[in-house]
């Protein structure tokens, strides 16, 4: 492996915003890194992206394929900062340059004009470009558009005949919520007039998951009609994100389901990765290959990366940790650089579970002081600075990790249920009360507890052996 190889698995960013440096002359290289990691959020993508522009680096004076589909993403966020020395992604087809172009398999793009396949149209029955789909799915040339009725009325005919306090307006403010294009608007009109169960209880079955963000939409709008629809494995009424057999059910069914004996460890999770053989490595496996470890500036060492701060990466050891005074309680203590403030945050102050002083919610403190605490809502109002827990969408938080309410969820789940997760009706209101206890901390501390832990696994098999009570 040549040193340039390495460097694309070591750090593929600064490979790429080096070569990029090399042609364009006008953006700063604070500017680029900024794009880059904008345009590519993960490891995975960085790494195909450097390693493209590391094999063929005239990428960057082209535009043309074959490369990865990150390549025309990254020129095309260049050209929208200003760049003047790189090309725009040229269409593999037709050469033309493009400020937006499609991908397909193999590393191809083009304009839409090349990749519209042209098709016979539902109207006129000869061959040409499509421009739409009418409610059947059959394609439409410009000079036929579908006359059958428009579905936009006909949703909201169907919603307020559902339920009379939303209107019009309100309804159409959702549809716009949940999808923007015209066209994904008609398509979610007519998935939804053809089936009205799905804005009642079976969104599972929903043709595209914006029918679940209009329910959503919906249900925040007022509408008390409107059910939000619950895994059709576990039951639980959350996020419902991932699709198996045709149904749409939550992350953790999907990676109950999905689970298989890390190759690493042994522990029965859903693969995070593969490796080079196709064996599946849990999370914990993953950041501990050879080739996702980083040298530490601080020790020297390689390992996991806990910080990038300028200077380089961190370890967990070495990551920035300072004897300050507390931004929120005030006492010295050993304190973390709160990425929400800017401050010095302590250890119990990340731990702490308060009654917000701004909105009165109860959550985790982030902000404020010890008298007057406030919740991540308060501490920063704008949703794009927080990330969301993937489980339940609903949390602001920092971290990309299931919140602890959820994590309480699926711990509760894991002891009650069978082995899909199911929890069986006599015992749902049990779970309900543990996993909507103001106060999660406290009720995951003590389902962490052995004992409390063999406790609610009798109760679960109890369940299961005397489904209607002992005889």
């Amino acid at each position: 492996m040549t040193d340039l190889a390495e460097e694309v698995i070591a750090d593929p960013v600064c490979l790429v915003v080096r070569l990029i440096g090399n042609v364009e002359k006008h953006l700063p290289a604070e500017r680029v890194r900024d794009i880059v990691l904008t345009v590519v959020r993960a490891r995975t993508g960085r790494r195909s992206l450097a390693q493209a522009l590391h094999d063929d680096p005239s990428l960057l004076r082209t535009g043309r394929p074959p490369a990865p589909y990150c390549v025309a993403k990254l020129l095309m966020a260049l050209h929208e900062a200003g760049a003047q020395n790189v090309a725009l992604p040229r269409c593999g087809e037709c050469g033309r340059a493009c400020g937006y172009v499609g991908s397909s398999k193999g590393g191809h793009w083009g304009c839409s004009r090349c990749f519209d396949k042209p098709a016979v149209c539902a109207g006129c029955h000869e061959e040409r470009r499509v421009v739409s789909r009418d409610r059947h799915g059959e394609p439409r040339c410009a000079n036929c558009p579908d006359s059958e009725g428009d579905p936009l009325q006909e949703l909201t005919e169907l919603v307020t005949g559902l339920d009379p306090a939303l209107d019009d307006g309100v309804i159409l403010a959702a549809l716009g919520r949940a999808t923007v294009r015209p066209a994904g608007q008609r398509r979610l009109a007519w998935a939804v007039v053809a089936r009205p169960d799905l804005l009642t209880g079976a969104g599972y079955e929903a043709p595209t998951p914006a029918a679940l963000r209009f329910v959503d939409e919906l249900v925040k709008a007022g509408a008390t009609k409107v059910v939000r629809p619950a895994c059709p494995r576990c039951h639980g009424v959350k996020a419902l994100s991932k699709l198996l057999d045709g149904r749409r059910i939550c992350w953790a069914c999907f990676a109950r389901h999905a689970a298989v004996p890390c190759f690493g460890c042994g522990a029965v999770r859903e693969p995070a990765t593969r490796d080079a053989e196709g064996r599946p490595l849990c999370p914990n496996c993953m950041i501990r290959q050879p080739e996702n470890l980083e040298e530490c500036v601080g020790c020297g060492r390689r390992k996991p990366v806990a910080n990038r701060l300028p200077d380089g990466p961190r370890c967990q050891n070495c990551r920035p940790r300072i004897t300050a005074e507390c931004g929120i309680c005030g006492r010295t203590a050993l304190c973390d650089m709160s990425r929400a403030t800017g401050q010095p945050w302590c250890d119990r102050c990340q731990q702490r579970w308060v009654a917000c002083s701004g909105c009165g919610t109860v959550a985790q403190a982030r902000s404020g002081t010890w008298e007057a605490p406030l919740c991540a809502k308060c501490t920063n109002s704008d949703p794009d600075f927080w990330a969301r827990c993937p489980v339940c969408t609903i949390t602001w938080q920092l971290s990309t990790r299931p919140c602890q309410r959820c994590v309480l969820d699926q711990q509760v789940r894991d002891l009650l249920g069978d082995a899909t997760g199911a929890i069986r009706p006599e015992l749902v209101p049990f779970q309900e009360a543990l996993t909507s206890a103001e106060r999660p901390d406290v009720a995951f501390a003590w389902v962490s507890r052995s004992k409390a832990r063999d406790l609610l696994e009798r109760i679960g098999r109890r369940a299961a052996r005397y489904p209607r009570g002992p005889r």
